[in-house]
């Protein structure tokens, strides 16, 4: 069918508005386009003020989420402190009946040191592997060990410690020698030999299932929070320290401490600095109250297996020693002397800016 044309406009539709009506569709107009203007600024103003709310809930959600979690770590963190100190509180108390009766030793030689340490030692994982060694322990016939491994051992390995052992003399050495490798020990290439332990579930299941319910301990390396979790999901003591006293004790600075109260000899030695003005100010005192030693021994306060090590050989700066050497005779000591008594020499620290700028230039 064809369409139908649209009828012709009306004569009212034909009519010229009045001036009037044109004023009021005028005012219409001018209305309709200002009520749009003040609905699009209002609707900016939501849009940033909906924006802005969001991220506010959002950082708060997050701030609640830290907080719930970190509160969850505290409360596992003292769960297992708790369970450790009751493991170890038993076995004081039952340790010379236990050293009577045939036991498992788990070792777990970790370095559980912070990633940024970890990150920069060369081969890491045969540094943890490195402490194979102590399956020599099977020396004790009541003793068991179940050695955690970052790595298969290759069997020629096994062998050659099985044979040296039945050597010595150790019966059935595979039979008492167990090696344990975590699954996911290769997750990264630093990762210590306890997280990786923690991290596999299969690896776990095999330690519980070699101790069998016989009595056990746990022996690690590096002591750290990693070590009281170990022991508290193996349920299992550990020989030695916590890791507060462990931080504690294990530094040089309380070595020498330690050395100290026990009225053993110790050379002259500097701790506690922390910044570079400390460090030069201490090495300028030293080298004045010492105007006879050769050369000077630096080290970090936590490294270990000589890392961090640096030495400085007095005989490349011979502008501080005659200076250290002024200095002595200015404050009445005597130069032959090995040293000289703190209280006699009260300008130690005035060749400080000077060792500084000695050192620089080695």
């Amino acid at each position: 069918p064809v369409p139908s044309a649209p009828p012709p406009p009306s004569e009212q539709q034909l009519a010229v508005p009045s001036g009037v009506e044109r004023r009021a569709l005028a005012a219409t107009r001018i209305a309709a386009s200002w009520r749009g203007a003040l609905q699009r600024r209002r609707f900016a103003q939501a849009k940033v003020l909906d924006s802005a709310a969001r991220r506010i809930q959002n950082a708060w959600a997050s701030t609640l989420t830290r907080m719930i979690t970190k509160q969850e770590i505290h409360r596992l963190l003292d769960k297992d402190r708790k369970l450790y100190t009751r493991l170890m509180y038993e076995l004081g108390q039952d340790w010379f009946q236990a050293k009577q009766l045939r036991r498992v030793e788990v070792h777990v030689c970790s370095l559980t040191f912070v990633e940024s340490r970890r990150r920069h030692m060369d081969s890491f994982q045969a540094l943890q592997a490195a402490q194979i060694c102590r399956v020599f322990r099977l020396m004790d016939p009541k003793k068991d060990i179940v050695f955690v491994a970052p790595r298969h051992l290759h069997e020629d390995i096994l062998d050659y410690y099985g044979k040296i052992m039945q050597f010595r003399g150790v019966k059935n050495p595979p039979g008492r020698f167990q090696v344990v490798v975590p699954e996911h020990a290769e997750i990264t290439p630093h990762l210590s030999l306890t997280q990786a332990l923690l991290c596999s579930p299969k690896a776990l299941r095999r330690v519980q299932k070699l101790v069998g319910g016989r009595p056990a301990i746990l022996i690690p390396g590096v002591v750290t929070h990693a070590e009281l979790k170990l022991c508290s999901h193996l349920r299992m003591p550990m020989l030695g320290p916590g890791p507060r006293n462990t931080a504690l004790l294990s530094s040089k600075s309380h070595g020498k401490v330690l050395a100290q109260l026990a009225d053993l000899p110790v050379g002259p030695w500097a701790v506690d600095i922390y910044d570079e003005d400390e460090f030069y100010a201490s090495l300028a005192g030293l080298i004045v109250r010492h105007p006879r030693i050769q050369t000077w021994l630096f080290k970090i306060d936590d490294e270990r297996d000589a890392r961090g090590h640096a030495h400085i050989d007095m005989a490349r700066l011979p502008e501080v020693v005659d200076a250290a050497r002024a200095l002595t005779r200015l404050a009445g000591g005597d130069e032959a002397s090995p040293a000289m008594p703190d209280g006699e020499l009260t300008a130690i620290g005035a060749e400080a800016d000077e060792v500084r700028s000695l050192l620089r230039r080695l």
